[in-house]
């Protein structure tokens, strides 16, 4: 099993995250998405580019997505090398600004901004504000797949949802708070739970659709929560209901949890965008039967 640290906090003047792991899960029930071979021909939606016009090596994303026809796809992104170095020392100037030191052992102490403390929600604010230009062009080519063929709300969300699903899982080591930033887990073709969940959080944002990071302390993972009606287990924040969606394994359905994962269920909203709300109690319900599981891959 693959491991990584994930921050959980405790109370005091300068709080200590402590490590867990950011697990590759395996998808029950239906086989995943197949991996397109490099002969598949795939639906190009371009390349988006930050500045707009960067003259850099683009990363190439190419996926399948089952549920669309046509099913495969690809597109790519290309950061210039100084923005790419500016993207990531936005994240190191606001460790040291918050006084984050690595501890080692996959432990960490920060001085928390005031209202910040208990989890990652200003880390997760902070990197969106910084990264949401950067992505807006690809946002773009996604708005622009939707136009093109009448893409419908589920379909265009699945077709952004497999599109992080696929991107290489890699743990940021290096990174402060164990994540990487939004923009580069694009154009470095690499990202773990809380990375992905971050970026497709991003993109959907940006499409118009209302999302939220969920977080396990038990699990030690992160997920996305999206307020679509997918079949599925979903989770209750605010009133409304937000579908469980797994970014660590490829093809895995909107509104799939692995039943482990509810075992214990102490899943909880990381609700950065509304940083003054305090977070009501929430609770998983399951509202269709859970398909056996398939071999781990």
């Amino acid at each position: 099993m693959i491991t990584r640290r994930l921050p959980w906090f405790v109370a005091a003047a300068a709080l200590l995250g402590a490590s867990g792991c950011c697990r590759i899960l395996d998808v029950e029930g239906d086989d995943p998405d197949p991996e397109p071979t490099p002969t598949t021909k795939a639906e190009e939606l371009g390349t988006a580019s930050f500045p707009a016009g960067a003259k850099a090596n683009a990363a190439i994303h190419t996926w399948s997505a089952k549920r669309l026809k046509p099913s495969v796809y690809r597109v790519g992104y290309a950061l210039t090398a100084s923005e790419s170095a500016a993207v990531d020392g936005s994240l190191h100037d606001y460790a040291t600004r918050v006084g984050y030191a690595d501890e080692g052992d996959g432990k960490f102490r920060w001085v928390p901004p005031t209202g910040c403390s208990g989890d990652m929600h200003c880390v997760f604010s902070d990197l969106v504000a910084r990264d949401a230009p950067d992505l807006a062009p690809l946002v773009d080519r996604f708005r622009a797949r939707k136009a093109a063929i009448g893409l419908s709300t589920m379909d265009l969300a699945a077709l952004v949802v497999t599109f992080v699903q696929n991107i290489p899982y890699e743990i940021p080591r290096e990174e402060p708070f164990g994540v990487l930033p939004p923009a580069l887990v694009v154009a470095r073709r690499k990202g773990d739970c809380d990375s992905k969940s971050l970026l497709a959080h991003v993109i959907l944002h940006s499409l118009g659709y209302d999302t939220m990071m969920l977080s396990s302390s038990a699990h030690h993972h992160s997920m996305l929560g999206i307020a679509l009606p997918a079949s599925g287990t979903k989770i209750t924040y605010s009133g409304r209901d937000y579908a469980f969606t797994e970014m660590t394994a490829r093809g895995s359905p909107i509104g799939h949890i692995n039943a482990d994962l509810l075992r214990p269920n102490d899943w909880k909203p990381v609700p950065f965008r509304y940083p003054d709300a305090a977070a009501p109690p929430v609770k998983a319900t399951p509202t269709a039967p859970t398909p056996k599981r398939s071999p781990g891959r």
